[in-house]
């Protein structure tokens, strides 16, 4: 993920989340999906803010099974559309409008990522960080469409994953275009979609181009850089820095206007941030990894990425008492 701050800032100017929540171990360390009576402690488990920590960059089949490993309930993988052979790839630097086959087949990578889904394992979420929506057209090339991405993506639905369909907007006019558009009035309540930017080019995305196909649960908010202490600031600034843009956007969420907010991206080294984004901003989930302070690459089973969730779960582990960890109950998007 990559954030254009200036041209962000410019475009503005032009309830807390839904959860079914009905148990889970608080702090757990091995599953976070044991479950529990509904005795008294059911009332503080409903209060506590279910947590994403999202691996970074997990664009290859290996980095599913490390993701997990480190303790990873949701993963971010990148997804390139190719109309030669009419299929989708995992892939993070994907050429624009074609070129050569790069990475993984998403079929593999969904196959992969369902055997992560089952009693005893973490994975609760998938973000599909969709690169070129628009590529292709559903009606002659269906396979590398958004249309047949959401196909694609049912298998992980099916096996109780969610899926944040995510929209960056890497070339213009792709919030709200072919691909954005194949997907209203067809998600379920284990899907949702992400746009990245500023409360207000979030909202007025989602106004000028959701209407009757995204219910407001659905919608999610993203927004960080590559360097999270670039442009972070304070908290407390009118707009456009990270945390203050974050923190108006659970502001929004809390209003109902907004289902979920996430941030993007933290490294091993970023424990401050980590608290901030935790705590101030009151994100759903902190995508964490590899990024520009460490050498961006895809996630892989190392230390830095250990620690990089470490920081995540440890953060929520110190915070019991209004934060756990996302089970299999949690539902962002219903």
């Amino acid at each position: 993920m990559r954030v254009l701050r200036k041209a962000l800032a410019i475009g503005a100017a032009a309830g807390l989340t839904g959860l079914a929540i009905f148990g889970g171990v608080l702090n757990a360390s091995a599953d976070d999906t044991t479950p529990q009576s509904l005795g008294s402690f059911e009332a503080s488990s409903a209060q506590q803010r279910a947590v994403y920590a999202i691996a970074h960059r997990v664009d290859t089949l290996d980095g599913i099974n490390a993701a997990i490993k480190h303790g990873a309930n949701a993963i971010e993988v990148d997804v390139c559309g190719w109309a030669d052979p009419n299929e989708w790839r995992t892939f993070h630097d994907c050429p624009d409008k074609g070129g050569t086959r790069e990475g993984p087949n998403l079929d593999d990578w969904i196959k992969r990522a369902t055997e992560q889904s089952g009693p005893g394992h973490k994975l609760r979420m998938v973000w599909l960080d969709i690169k070129d929506p628009d590529y292709c057209g559903e009606e002659k090339y269906r396979g590398c469409s958004v249309a047949g991405l959401h196909d694609k993506a049912q298998k992980l639905v099916d096996a109780g994953i969610q899926v944040l369909y995510g929209f960056y907007g890497y070339h213009p006019g792709e919030k709200g275009g072919r691909g954005w558009q194949s997907l209203l009035g067809t998600l379920n309540g284990l899907e949702g979609v992400s746009v990245t930017g500023t409360v207000k080019s979030v909202e007025d995305t989602f106004r000028d181009h959701g209407k009757g196909g995204i219910r407001d649960h659905q919608r999610a908010m993203d927004y960080g850089d590559t360097d999270i202490a670039k442009g972070f600031g304070n908290c407390d600034e009118p707009s456009y820095n990270t945390c203050t843009e974050l923190k108006h956007g659970a502001a929004e969420r809390g209003a109902g206007k907004l289902g979920s907010t996430f941030a993007w991206t933290t490294t091993h080294k970023d424990k401050s941030y980590v608290d901030k984004l935790l705590g101030t901003a009151d994100v759903d989930g902190v995508i964490a990894g590899y990024a520009d302070n460490t050498g961006a690459k895809d996630y892989a089973d190392t230390k830095e990425c250990a620690d990089a969730i470490a920081l995540v779960r440890d953060w929520v582990n110190g915070h019991g008492s209004t934060h756990r960890m996302a089970n299999t109950a949690d539902r962002l998007f219903s």
